[in-house]
């Protein structure tokens, strides 16, 4: 199984104009348009601004570049729902994308912003990224990052026994990779027997190392198969939940197709979620709110969020 990996930095969310029946009114069709166009042409960082307009303000609070270790990039985002909790809150670590070179945690404010209106504590980490670094500081990082998650979140009314990670493209790949790999929690001093769950949007599972990109971010591992997810599947790991698009052609959807089949071979738990028409960006692009509608992202995610 392989992925096109010289066309992996598009991992940005590509939002489809085709078709699309707005149902919140002139100024909403009209800013999908401006989205639709700001990302096809590749104004990534106005794109981004536009995305995150909409969740400026909300019922939540960020508690914003928290330190989880000694390097620059090494911070994390903590957006916590106002008001009273009756029990301590479910905690979802997201992981940006951006194929390991790109991307960063102010982005995604509009996902943060989603899940916290659900009720959810969301924690968005930055991560060392490619070139500076090789396979694998940056899922070393993160694990970093969930293991500050499991030892401080309680202070934000969070509940360290129902921690999920969850990524979109790249980010998928790392949280699937900690959710997999025991070796990266355990060297942080956690577990992945601590994770509730894990949450992968158009991830990279099971690929070719065969572009220069992909070469230049995992070229250094002694042995290429360990940097692949498909390769650590067991039966006792976390559930997993893989949402992909049928029209992503930045990573195909046979990647979560597969995982989910080995998985569920190995005895494990493993929800799939295949959007028809969806492309690679539309699976992050249904958190922002006026996108709902067009892809149920949100919906599957809450729903497998709340299950457990």
């Amino acid at each position: 199984m392989s992925i096109e990996g010289d066309r992996l930095a598009e991992s940005t969310p590509v939002l489809r104009g085709e078709g699309t029946a707005m149902r919140a009114g002139t100024v909403h069709r009209g800013l999908v348009l401006v989205l639709c166009a700001l990302f096809q042409g590749g104004c990534t960082a106005t794109a981004f601004l536009a995305a995150n307009l909409p969740s400026t303000f909300g019922p939540w609070k960020r508690f914003a570049s928290l330190p989880y270790g000694l390097e620059k990039k090494q911070k994390l985002d903590v957006y916590v729902p106002e008001g009273p909790a009756a029990a301590p809150r479910t905690v979802v670590v997201f992981f940006h994308g951006g194929s390991w070179s790109t991307g960063s945690k102010k982005q995604y404010r509009f996902v943060a912003s989603s899940l916290a209106a659900e009720g959810f504590i969301v924690v968005v980490p930055n991560y060392r990224l490619n070139p500076q670094v090789r396979f694998p500081v940056f899922i070393e990082d993160a694990a970093r990052s969930v293991a500050w998650t499991l030892r401080y979140i309680d202070r934000y009314g969070g509940d360290p026994a129902r921690v999920f990670v969850m990524g979109h493209s790249a980010g998928a790949h790392i949280a699937l990779m900690l959710a997999l790999d025991q070796r990266y929690l355990a060297a942080a001093g956690a577990s992945a027997a601590d994770l509730r769950g894990a949450i992968g949007l158009s991830g990279p599972y099971d690929f070719a190392i065969d572009s220069p990109l992909l070469r230049s971010v995992f070229g250094s591992a002694p042995d290429p198969l360990e940097t692949q997810p498909v390769q650590f599947v067991r039966g006792d790991a976390p559930p997993l939940l893989l949402v992909h698009g049928t029209d992503d052609r930045v990573c195909l959807d046979r990647n979560s197709i597969r995982l989910a089949e080995l998985v569920r071979a190995a005895g494990g738990q493993a929800e799939l979620r295949l959007y028809p028409g969806a492309d690679h960006g539309d699976t992050v692009g249904g958190f922002i709110p006026f996108w709902r509608e067009q892809v149920p992202t949100v919906r599957d995610v809450v729903a497998f969020l709340k299950a457990r």
